[in-house]
């Protein structure tokens, strides 16, 4: 009987640990600087020039333009920050002298339980999940899909010439189909669902959420005509290095839910960007 007591209490002594480490670990995930707040200020920033800058003042975080990946040839924007909610923040940033054009928009975030976080972490810090050792593809003409909604061979080429080993954050812009294409729900659902596999993916080749939500006004509209178009949602992933996001392909969850991505995703853009 006290080997049964002993073993039990062992039992549940491991048990605690693990939710601790798990707590601990997604409480201390980069996104959680950013989830202390329901709603947070998406600011994308054009400056005038190399010596211009950029000030976000109390911004939880801030990033710069390395290069387009989907959707676009041509970033546009310099700089990236998301803020605390603030009305006055977009007649602030409007009066930077040093930029020549912005978008600020407002975000209700996505709900995300750290311990969610913490799980996918640290099974992929104890070797339970794995990026795939494949090659990185130089096309992606292998698979079945929108070109539109793909990196092309060009952006391939530019993440495979940036510095490996340093963490990237990848910035998407969303636009859904009212309707999902051959599905009875809207565009966002199906994404959605896209969404929990990719979530899923990042964390497993050694990625990190950042932050996900629904745009809910747009407080500084952009003065080029291509940005100025009703985005639904935006997030961002980090991923270890530049090619990181191109090993998820070879997860096959991952591989047969791009289907989903395709039926409720309109366009995109996606933009590489290293924090600082």
């Amino acid at each position: 009987m006290n080997i049964v007591v002993i073993c039990l209490a062992i039992l549940g002594a491991f048990i605690v640990l693990a939710i601790v480490a798990v707590s601990v670990t997604g409480r201390r995930q980069p996104s959680q600087r950013i989830y202390r707040h329901a709603t947070i200020l998406f600011v994308a920033a054009r400056r005038r020039g190399p010596d211009t800058r950029f000030v976000a003042e109390g911004a939880l975080w801030t990033s710069r333009t390395l290069f387009p990946l989907i959707g676009t040839e041509d970033a546009y924007w310099t700089d990236f920050a998301i803020l605390p909610p603030d009305p006055s923040a977009g007649s602030r940033l409007s009066t930077q002298s040093g930029l020549s054009d912005l978008y600020v928009a407002q975000v209700e975030l996505t709900p995300v339980p750290a311990l969610a976080l913490g799980v996918l972490r640290l099974r992929h810090r104890l070797g339970l999940t794995r990026r795939p050792t494949g090659p990185v593809p130089t096309a992606v003409d292998h698979i079945d899909g929108r070109r539109e909604l793909l990196p092309t061979s060009q952006s391939i080429a530019r993440a495979q010439a940036h510095v490996p080993r340093t963490p990237v954050t990848m910035v998407n812009f969303l636009e859904y189909y009212a309707r999902a294409r051959g599905d009875t729900k809207d565009g966002r659902d199906a994404y959605l669902r896209y969404g929990r596999e990719a979530f899923k993916a990042v964390h497993a080749v050694g990625g990190q959420f950042l932050f996900a939500g629904r745009i809910t006004a747009v407080l500084v509209q952009p003065q080029h005509p291509d940005w100025q178009r009703d985005w639904d949602d935006l997030a961002a992933m980090i991923y270890p290095d530049p090619t990181a996001i191109f090993a998820m392909e070879q997860i096959p969850a991952y591989r047969r839910a791009l289907d989903e991505c395709d039926d409720g995703l309109k366009r995109t853009c996606v933009i590489a960007t290293r924090a600082y």
